[in-house]
Parts: C-alpha cells; sequence; structure tokens
C-alpha cells in the first residue's frame, strides 16, 4: 500500500503543476484510470508497458518491480502491474493530465498500445 501511494503522489508530483502556479490558481490534474486482468506474468506486462509509453513518446521516468511511468511536459503515466497467481496479472494505467481530453485521449491509446 505505501508503495501505490508512494507511486501516485510521484505520479502527480512529476506534473509539476502546482508548482509552477500559485496558490490561489492551482487546480489539481485530472486523473484517469483503467485497469484489467490479463493471463501475463509481471515481467511481460512491464515490458507490454514500457512499449505503450514508447509508442506514445513518453519520457522514462520510473521502472521498478511493479510499475514503469513517463511523461511528457503536459501528461504523466503510470502502469502498475499486480501478479496475483502465476501468468495472472492486474494491470493499471492511470493518466493525470491539467487538460482531461489529453488524459483520456492518452489512456486510450495507451490501453490500444498495450
Amino acid at each position: 500500500m505505501i508503495s501505490m501511494t508512494y507511486l501516485l503522489t510521484a505520479l502527480l508530483t512529476g506534473l509539476g503543476l502546482a508548482a509552477n502556479m500559485p496558490a490561489t490558481q492551482a487546480a489539481p490534474p485530472g486523473m484517469h484510470y483503467a485497469w484489467q486482468v490479463l493471463g501475463i506474468d509481471t515481467a511481460q506486462c512491464l515490458s507490454q508497458a514500457s512499449q505503450a509509453l514508447e509508442s506514445q513518446g513518453l519520457e522514462p521516468m520510473q521502472n521498478d518491480a511493479t510499475s514503469v511511468a513517463g511523461r511528457s511536459d503536459t501528461v504523466t503515466a503510470m502502469f502498475v502491474c499486480i501478479e496475483s497467481q502465476p501468468a495472472i496479472t492486474t494491470v493499471m494505467v492511470v493518466v493525470a493530465s491539467d487538460s482531461d481530453e489529453q488524459a483520456l485521449a492518452l489512456r486510450e491509446a495507451l490501453k490500444q498500445a498495450f
């Protein structure tokens, strides 16, 4: 649970939106997610997630045992892969941006690329 909290905090921090705006104008970024259970293992999930992030031109910013994340100037995305049984993995993609339209479009593009 701590690692998920850390990852989501890192995701929001990566956007750097609040740091660049006065407190009176700061607005939290829109966050959108999707998840799916697949018949793959964690290593396969992380590999596919990395390829999906690269396909959308996102710069790698984090990679660990269960997650991989990337960002651009306006959006941050993260895949989390949790293997519940051998070769049964839940994959979640989280996208954050100050533009809901951009976040939703990227989420759908990442789902298709995955």
